[in-house]
């Protein structure tokens, strides 16, 4: 792949430009002027010392995910237009590329409609969609997909007051089409209310005014992760699962969820109205699909006794052109300014290297480039504005609606780096539906946990050398951090180390790193010897070696030392290994409201399912991880993979035995 080399020059052409001094050697000027001159030459025809090659070839950046950099070269690698550069500009996520792109550091990116929000919340008039990833099924659909109500023809539902007492099909908890659009527009038209009851958990609210709202539905899902709770709510209400096929258990699989199987719920099950796609209607009853012909039916309902209900009352036939509630744009590229004018090359770029990308050998890494067999590239003649795309198509109400909860979660954090981490997180968060929202305070540490103690703030993130200031202002932590199970500190020996030698062993270990310092005290008080971290030493060559087990190489000759002195396995350091260290934790005050407490517990738990290690949209925004070059373990450590509600099982160290190894007094 060619990869562009050439200074950005301001202009909307890359140039290679022959015969000029080195940059650094000019004035600015000097270097203008020069520069102005060679221009207005080859705007004369004059020929100078470039090839005509060179002076025909553009050249682009696209920003990506730094974990995706390789894949990257390898799909823009294989394009055959020579007269075209791509450079792969990797960012730290695509909350980074935004801000690359934003700032001429790389010039477009592949994005969700969700990043499209962030973009028009920071700088709408300076982005553009300017081609669109649509499905080889529906190439000419203006949008990814249309979310409807679909109802009986002749049914006594007029208007959307009507659907008070009526039965309801959905797609399943959460979903989109299925949940938060019907909510969000039947709530911004007064029809849904999140029940009264301030007693209530807010998603309890939410649960119990669909179950006000409706006599009977199918609404499958978790609709808490504990699962005691998501039992409870399903049991206290049944008629959210009445239409189910299992209504005890209201869960996938079901045959009356999903998109076609809300259909089937209204058709087969006696529902009334019915939440899901146009794409699926046209399946259900054998209409045509985009460009494709009429397909045999997957049901067996006559479409003429069907219709769609539109926002304002009025019906239309599901055999002709659908009323939806809101629509979801395609995914697709988006670029900065500086694009306008100059879309066309890489706009046929773009499409060559996403067919190319069809056959990439890591079909994984692919499909987070955004790159599926059954998806293709279409470019937009008019690129569009990300606010007015979203606003077209309704789903910017969508993104911002304001769910159950009524409140922020006051995030207070003690860094400007940690500030900038929380802002992105909570641009992130907001744009993928997680609710509360965040607000970010600074503050100093001993300033966080007061603001915390006097409801100035609602949250703050310690870790564990910073568990006594929490308990000095009385606050308890609701969630920690849990980390890799290799990812535990233990002793490593050679095999042949009597334990006369190992009770007065010296150690070697990252004098650097907490974690590495806590596990040596540790290890010294194991064997009878007391130390505090100002006196514990490391040598280089320490016989006895305090590590994390995902760095152990097993060349045969080494093994662990157990707390008991006992001798094990390298593999075995689940059950023997010397992590001594708190997690990390979310702390807030003792005595909090219910309903606040779980709103934060909520909002944080979804940002770490969304943005987690591996989780499904961490290329989006990474929670855990290196934030800005040489800024470790901002708020969260780099090496935790996700948020949980209990202890981190791995380290089932107590706050007093920590205090004791770090010679804190009581």
């Amino acid at each position: 792949m060619k990869i562009a080399t050439e200074t950005r020059l301001g202009f909307n052409e890359h140039y290679k430009v022959a015969q000029l001094p080195p940059r650094h050697s000019v004035s600015p000027n000097m270097f203008t002027k020069t520069l102005r001159g060679v221009l207005c030459l080859c705007a004369l025809g004059t020929i100078f010392s470039a090839p005509p090659a060179v002076l025909a070839q553009s050249s682009y950046k696209i920003c990506v995910p730094h974990n995706l950099q390789k894949a990257c070269e390898d799909l823009m690698g294989s394009k055959s237009n020579e007269d075209v550069t791509i450079e792969c500009v990797p960012g730290r996520d695509r909350m980074e590329c935004l801000n690359l792109v934003n700032k001429r550091k790389a010039d477009f990116m592949a994005v969700d409609p969700e990043d499209m929000y962030v973009a028009y919340k920071m700088n709408n008039q300076d982005f553009a969609v300017f081609s669109e990833i649509r499905t080889l099924e529906e190439p000419q659909a203006e949008f990814r997909y249309e979310g409807i109500m679909l109802v009986r023809k002749g049914s006594p539902i007029a208007s959307l007051n009507d659907l008070q007492g009526k039965k309801s099909c959905h797609t399943g908890y959460g979903r989109t089409v299925g949940y938060k659009v019907p909510i969000t527009k039947l709530r911004k038209h007064g029809i849904f209310k999140l029940d009264s009851d301030p007693t209530l958990p807010a998603v309890e609210r939410e649960l119990k005014g669909l179950s006000n709202l409706f006599s009977q539905s199918c609404l499958v899902g978790t609709y808490s992760p504990n699962d005691e709770i998501n039992r409870s709510l399903k049991k206290k209400y049944p008629n959210l699962c009445a239409l189910c096929e299992d209504p005890a258990k209201c869960d996938y699989p079901d045959k009356y969820s999903g998109y076609e199987g809300a259909i089937r719920c209204l058709v087969e099950n006696g529902g009334d109205v019915a939440f899901t796609k146009v794409i699926f209607v046209n399946k259900y009853f054998g209409l045509p699909v985009g460009n494709n012909p009429a397909a045999p039916a997957t049901g067996t309902a006559n479409p003429d006794d069907y219709e769609y209900l539109c926002e304002d009352g009025s019906r239309r036939p599901v055999t002709g052109r659908a009323c939806s509630w809101a629509q979801r744009p395609w995914q697709g590229y988006m670029a900065n300014g500086d694009l306008r004018g100059r879309y066309a090359k890489l706009q046929e770029v773009l499409k060559e290297a996403y067919e190319a990308g069809k056959t990439y050998s890591n079909t994984d890494l692919a499909k987070r480039m955004l790159v599926k067999k059954d998806n293709v590239v279409v470019s937009k003649d008019d690129p569009v504005l990300p606010g007015e795309h979203l606003t077209r198509a309704q789903y910017k109400d969508v993104i911002a609606r304001p769910g159950p909860y009524e409140h922020t979660t006051r995030f207070c954090v003690s860094d400007t780096i940690a500030l900038r981490k929380c802002e992105v997180m909570r641009k992130a968060a907001f744009s993928r539906y997680i609710r509360p929202q965040f607000q970010c305070l600074l503050k100093s540490v001993e300033e966080c946990a007061e603001a915390v103690q006097k409801d100035e703030a609602d949250v703050v993130v310690f870790r564990s050398e910073e568990y006594e200031i929490a308990r000095k202002h009385n606050l308890g932590a609701v969630l920690y951090e849990s980390s890799e199970a290799n990812d535990v500190f233990v002793a490593v020996v050679n095999k042949d180390i009597k334990m006369d030698l190992l009770k007065k062993a010296t150690l070697n270990f990252n004098s650097n790193d907490p974690r590495a310092v806590n596990a040596a005290l540790f290890f010294n008080e194991k064997r009878g010897i007391k130390s505090c971290p100002g006196d514990i030493s490391s040598t280089d060559n320490g016989l006895v070696k305090i590590v994390k087990a995902k760095d152990l190489k097993d060349d045969g000759d080494q093994e662990l030392i157990c707390q008991d002195l006992s001798r094990k396995s390298l593999q075995d350091y689940k059950d023997c290994n010397f992590e001594a260290t708190l997690p990390t934790a979310v702390f807030v005050r003792n005595a909090l409201d219910s309903n606040i407490l779980d709103g934060i517990i909520h909002s944080f738990s979804e940002a770490s399912e969304d943005f987690g290690k591996n989780a499904p949209t961490e290329d989006v925004f990474e929670l855990f991880g290196e934030f800005e070059p040489g800024f470790r373990n901002v708020i969260f450590s780099d090496d935790a993979v996700k948020l949980v509600t209990s202890s981190n099982a791995i380290s089932t160290f107590d706050e007093t035995h920590y205090n004791k190894l770090r010679c804190i007094s009581e």
